[in-house]
């Protein structure tokens, strides 16, 4: 009897030992680093760690509240549906959403393997891993990341699919020429109103790019034909890559369409009116990276607005000042 209460009560010393100090049979998560620098060109960093014991609890972009997503794979490639970057056991993460390839795997009990691809901007990326231990909440510990810049692209070539809905024509009126009449007298003058046209080409892209430096000056793109009454075709313009807006394409209309007007004395602005063919067309910029070659692609929106005819044209007079 004496025994057994002698046994009895070392358990309950032990119990009480073990309730005020969690961390006794706990191993404790190491990191093998907090912060690291990853190659812009892509990179991959292996973790290793001193305990089976840790789990990936959420990777965060730059200073984001907010963990990231992603779709999670076995290591066999099973497809497992999309959740947060949390892995306790083997499986791999491809982060969605993030705009450059980023893949977190965990090969076995005791590695983290970071993947990386090809920074696409001029500009370090920030993102961080937040490791605890599988049976112990509260000891999470973060490991910071930074990509540098890429040595950015450069253009292969550019593909165009039209969108078949968005073609038609419409009517604007722009400035054709504003003309000084100093000579005291009405005057009377003849203008090819087809002359002095322009091609308005907007371009619309979600993904920002850093190109690289190359003696051919800033990157540039071959336009779609302005006719697409036979399909859409590659054209004769070029204008330079841009990610978000509007470009003109100086061009002449035929055949001409000449018009005699008087001019009153002081500064006349000739507004012409004159018919386009509108359409849009989705591309694909086909890249590649100027120091390792592989390849990167970039997803946009064109829309072109090309004059087809002059329609008409108005006068607005200005008198000079006595």
């Amino acid at each position: 009897m004496k025994h057994t209460l002698k046994y009895i009560f070392t358990l309950l010393i032990l119990s009480g030992l073990y309730a005020c100090n969690g961390d006794v049979f706990v191993d404790e998560v190491k990191l093998p680093l907090t912060e690291a620098t990853l190659s812009g060109d892509g990179d991959t960093l292996t973790l290793r760690f001193n305990t089976p014991e840790w789990s990936l609890i959420n990777a965060y972009k730059g200073e984001e509240i907010y963990g990231l997503y992603g779709q999670f794979y076995t290591l066999d490639g099973t497809d497992m549906g999309i959740t947060k970057c949390h892995l306790e056991d083997k499986g791999k993460i491809v982060v969605k959403d993030l705009g450059q390839e980023l893949i977190l795997v965990r090969p076995n009990d005791r590695e983290l393997q970071v993947y990386i691809g090809d920074n696409p901007t001029g500009n370090p990326f920030l993102f961080s891993v937040l490791i605890g231990n599988k049976n112990h909440y509260g000891k999470e510990q973060e490991i910071r990341f930074t990509q540098s810049p890429g040595s950015g692209y450069v253009i292969d070539r550019i593909e165009y699919n039209l969108i078949p809905e968005s073609v038609g024509t419409e009517i604007f009126e722009d400035n054709y020429l504003l003309c000084l009449n100093s000579s005291g007298e009405p005057e009377v003058r003849t203008y090819n109103l087809n002359e002095w046209m322009r091609r308005h080409i907007y371009l619309s892209c979600a993904t920002s790019t850093h190109f690289a430096q190359t003696d051919d000056g800033l990157p540039s793109i071959e336009l779609p034909s302005a006719d697409i009454s036979q399909g859409l075709k590659p054209g004769n313009d070029r204008i330079e890559y841009f990610q978000n807006g509007n470009a003109l394409v100086e061009m002449s209309v035929q055949p001409p369409f000449m018009k005699t007007m008087t001019l009153q004395p002081g500064i006349t602005e000739i507004r012409r009116i004159a018919e386009y063919q509108v359409y849009s067309a989705d591309y694909t910029l086909y890249l590649r990276n100027a120091k390792t070659g592989k390849p990167h692609t970039v997803q946009g929106t064109l829309r072109s607005k090309t004059p087809t005819r002059t329609i008409g044209f108005y006068l607005n007079h200005q008198e000079n000042d006595k």
